[in-house]
């Protein structure tokens, strides 16, 4: 909540004429609402300005530049007003510069630290922009792959507007790159939505600024029926794929008997399955949501030595001292042993030992999911599929498949772990009892014989017949 900011200082500047701030605040006050900020955004933005012009009294911003933004800004910390409310004076007074007076001002960059945490690190430098968000994203708990989405999208829309801060920068200029990714990059919706996320992020929960109300051009996004194929097809895949020590495959066939996706199948841990109940938990799925799935009868021998195997690798990694994987939040610091159970690993163990990524511990991370993309690809092209067939489609498949068979459509949602029960309704429209099932009436022409074609042509003309007497009837 906004707190007006009481100043009282020496007079021995003249003041200004009275009407002059009040004709330069309305100005602002219109372009304001021009650009289609919110009112309360629109008040808070007009009054930052009126105590920044009071502070210096009453001096025209015009005459004013960055040591005076400056000192304007030392001020506010020093009187207690945290660095969210620094930043939205500030970008107050960049907006006021860059669009009401029209002159770009070198503005001085806010620390990040708030004031009780600066006397802790004396002379630290603040951190970079990028660095700050990715500080931000992983307080956040975002995966890594969202990370490093976000943190491309920033460095797109900086790089687009040739190295500005996005602090000088506004909802014009996120509308003009959302705008451009549509027009000129004809990316997809979700492609230009995630764009407008990882932006949304950068102003909000990093910088702490508001942006207006975003009307760029968006993207055209067409109805697509998903490829599913048929059991026939799915087995023919399935036989075909090769490659690790017959592994791929074993995943291959857990993504179509569960309807996992590649990435919650390459992640899955030992301890997720429960050999007694027949299930398995998916962890951490598409918007960081658990659900379970069940375990198939037919993979329960395979992924029994498959476990076995697995429990030798991780012994061996044991008497190495390399025994190291990722756990979720803070698990690692509450339970430091759990990194070398066997429960915590990854089924699907990579052959090679690579880096973790945030904490640089060596250790064995999953099959990578690239690698389990290529097997696929490669054999449904020897098969001969000329299907677009991708790990994605055994998904698809699961799904098509389980309604076919007359599964309540909820509890395949369940399944899917899809929010909405309108996302799973698309498979119905791939159904073989749907539309594939209705008879095209040229199948049918073969069928009729010249007995029912000369009663259908005597029928028309009796009609035509019917119709002519009545058109005279009526006219007469």
């Amino acid at each position: 909540m906004y707190v007006p900011i009481g100043h009282t200082g020496s007079d021995h500047n003249p003041p200004a004429t009275d009407r002059q701030a009040p004709k330069l605040l309305d100005k602002l006050r219109m372009r304001l609402e021009s650009r289609r900020y919110r009112p309360d955004t629109v008040s808070r933005f007009v009054e930052w300005n009126r105590q920044f012009i009071l502070f210096h009294h009453k001096r025209h911003p015009a005459s004013m530049g960055r040591e005076e933004i400056e000192t304007f800004l030392d001020h506010l910390g020093q009187s207690g007003y945290g660095v969210g409310l620094q930043a939205q004076a500030r970008q107050a007074l960049a907006f006021l510069y860059r669009e009401v007076l029209g002159q770009t001002v070198p503005w001085p960059e806010i620390a990040r630290l708030r004031p009780e945490a600066e006397s802790s690190f004396p002379g630290a430098q603040p951190p970079k922009l990028l660095d700050r968000a990715r500080a931000v994203l992983r307080a956040r708990h975002y995966s890594v792959r969202t990370e490093e989405c976000y943190l491309d999208w920033m460095r797109r829309y900086i790089l687009f507007h040739k190295k500005r801060h996005p602090l000088e920068m506004g909802g014009l200029e996120v509308e003009e790159f959302l705008t451009h990714l549509a027009v000129q990059g004809h990316v997809s919706i979700s492609t230009q939505s995630q764009a407008l996320h990882a932006l949304l992020f950068l102003y909000q929960q990093v910088l702490e600024v508001e942006l207006p109300l975003i009307r760029a051009i968006k993207s055209q996004r067409p109805r697509r029926l998903p490829v599913v194929m048929t059991r026939a097809e799915v087995r023919q895949v399935l036989q075909a794929i090769d490659g690790y020590a017959g592994l791929y495959q074993l995943m291959a066939r857990l993504m179509y008997g569960t309807g996992m996706r590649l990435l919650e199948c390459c992640g899955l841990r030992v301890k997720d399955i429960d050999w007694h109940r027949n299930q398995i938990v998916v962890r951490q799925g598409k918007g960081d949501k658990d659900r379970v799935v069940m375990l198939p009868g037919a993979l329960k021998a395979a992924l029994l030595k498959q476990l076995d195997v697995r429990r030798g690798q991780h012994e061996k990694d044991l008497s190495r001292g390399i025994a190291h994987v990722p756990l979720p939040d803070a698990l690692e610091r509450k339970y430091p042993n759990a990194v070398r159970e066997l429960g915590w690993q990854f089924l699907f163990a990579s052959r090679q030992l690579s880096r973790d990524p945030r904490s640089g511990k060596v250790g064995r991370f999953h099959v990578h999911e690239a690698a389990l993309q290529l097997a696929i690809s490669e054999r449904v092209r020897a098969v001969g599929l000329t299907k677009r067939v991708s790990s994605h489609t055994f998904r698809h498949s699961f799904a098509t498949h389980l309604l076919e068979r007359g599964i309540d459509i909820r509890t395949v949602q369940e399944l899917l772990g899809h929010k909405d029960v309108n996302t799973t309704m698309i498979y119905t429209h791939v159904m073989e009892k749907g539309v594939a099932r209705t008879a095209s009436p040229l199948d049918n022409l073969d069928a009729v014989t010249d007995a029912e074609m000369m009663a259908a042509v005597a029928a028309s003309r009796d009609l035509a017949a019917m119709q002519k007497a009545t058109t005279t009837l009526v006219l007469r």
